[in-house]
């Protein structure tokens, strides 16, 4: 290579490393929640618009309508590897707002916290880089198990159940920002009362539920239940079912945790 173009590549490179240099970081000092609002720069504030833990959508609204916005990535804050970069978009029916999206197809970073960067600059053409906390999608551990505690009721031309049984429980929950909800979205019939003798608990970050109860089954062959925890970036599902039908022992029939 010749001493021109070194020097030139050299110059390039500086003048790219200067470049990134100046851009100044504005921080999101609101957490994780869904809204977070700036007290300077280019954005005034962002809100995660998305519902599900496979698709990021953000609304950014502009300080004014002479700053830009035009590149944004999605970071993992557990491997610091770059998950997405997020396509952008101007609202024309909103002044100085973008929309900014992407599918997020790492199944192992849905529950990670996340980080999206986006890069703008203002009216005056200093180059910002904006920060966006994101929730990673609800944590939930669910641990349970039944055991036959009454008499086993048999049945002509059909199977038995057990007349009672006795439940432990022991749910644990992070749901990585304060607003979120977790709820029984099904029980064919039959309330565990889980979260604190309710079907349902929130807005809340993070809470461990115990419960070690006899209950009576009126006539159910199968327990059916599903939880569901839902924040600004996701849901997590929790699934728990049941045999009651075999005389000697209940067995878990199906135990699956979906991330949506």
């Amino acid at each position: 290579m010749s001493l021109s173009k070194l020097s030139l590549t050299i110059g390039t490179l500086l003048a790219s490393l200067n470049c990134y240099a100046s851009a100044q970081n504005v921080a999101d000092v609101d957490g994780y929640e869904r809204v977070t609002s700036y007290a300077y720069g280019p954005v005034r504030s962002v809100a995660i618009t998305s519902e599900h833990a496979h698709k990021l959508v953000l609304n950014v609204r502009l300080s004014n309508e002479f700053s830009r916005c035009d590149s944004a990535n999605v970071y993992s804050n557990r491997t610091h590897t770059n998950l997405a970069s997020l396509n952008v978009s101007v609202n024309s029916h909103i002044q100085a707002s973008l929309t900014m999206e992407t599918d997020l197809s790492d199944e192992n970073a849905l529950q990670d916290a996340k980080t999206v960067h986006i890069g703008c600059t203002d009216e005056f053409g200093q180059d910002y880089n904006v920060l966006v906390n994101v929730p990673g999608a609800p944590i939930v551990d669910w641990q349970i198990s039944l055991q036959p505690a009454g008499k086993f009721i048999y049945k002509p031309y059909s199977y038995g159940y057990h007349s009672a049984y006795k439940i432990e429980s022991r749910l644990s929950i992070n749901n990585q920002n304060t607003q979120s909800y977790c709820t029984t979205i099904a029980n064919r019939g039959v309330s565990l009362g889980l979260f604190h003798g309710e079907d349902r608990k929130g807005p809340f970050h993070s809470d461990v539920f115990i419960k070690n109860e006899v209950l009576a089954n009126p006539a159910h062959q199968v327990l059916y239940q599903i939880i569901e925890c839902e924040n600004a970036a996701g849901k997590t599902m929790a699934v728990k079912v049941f045999n009651l039908t075999n005389p000697n022992h209940i067995h878990l029939w199906e135990d699956q945790l979906i991330v949506k």
